[in-house]
């Protein structure tokens, strides 16, 4: 199960992204409907290459069951990419917070370059709901706009979105 909160964020200029760790993301989503969601990711860290195959369903408020495998890259390569979903490619800085949580702030590249998330998972929904977040956190977007979401939908409906957000 995840518990996740997520926000649009406006403005990083004043957090120094080198002091954090990061890996790029490049994930094709494969099948998509409005309880299930099936991507294929490639993560990549320190020149390593990592695969996955992930399905994500049964979403219910803050949380969504979520299982995920890694997948060897004969694997990854041998499923194909579905032509009506868009291509997202992603810089994840890891940045740490407080009670041991972790802020997974997205940086998107090309079709959806200049939009910026931030990501918290947490471990119940009681926390989630609970906790004090930092002032730099924009808008809320929680069960508004998913990853999914910007794969499905035509980028210019995304950027309407973002654009009616900020």
């Amino acid at each position: 199960m995840e518990i996740e909160r997520r926000f649009l964020i406006k403005d990083i200029s004043k957090l120094d992204l080198s002091k954090y760790k990061s890996k790029r993301i490049i994930q094709d989503y494969l099948y998509k409907d409005n309880f299930t969601a099936i991507r294929k990711r490639q993560t990549i860290k320190d020149n390593e290459i990592n695969y996955t195959y992930t399905v994500k369903t049964n979403k219910i408020g803050l949380s969504v069951n979520e299982i995920e495998q890694e997948i060897n890259p004969e694997q990854y390569n041998n499923l194909q990419l579905n032509p009506k979903f868009n291509h997202i490619d992603k810089t994840r800085y890891l940045i740490p917070y407080k009670d041991n949580l972790t802020i997974e702030l997205d940086v998107f590249n090309n079709n959806f370059s200049g939009i910026i998330f931030a990501e918290i998972e947490f471990t119940s929904e009681e926390q989630a709901n609970n906790i004090e977040l930092p002032n730099w956190l924009g808008s809320e977007i929680s069960n508004k706009l998913t990853n999914s979401d910007m794969a499905s939908k035509p980028i210019e409906k995304i950027l309407e979105f973002i654009n009616g957000i900020c």
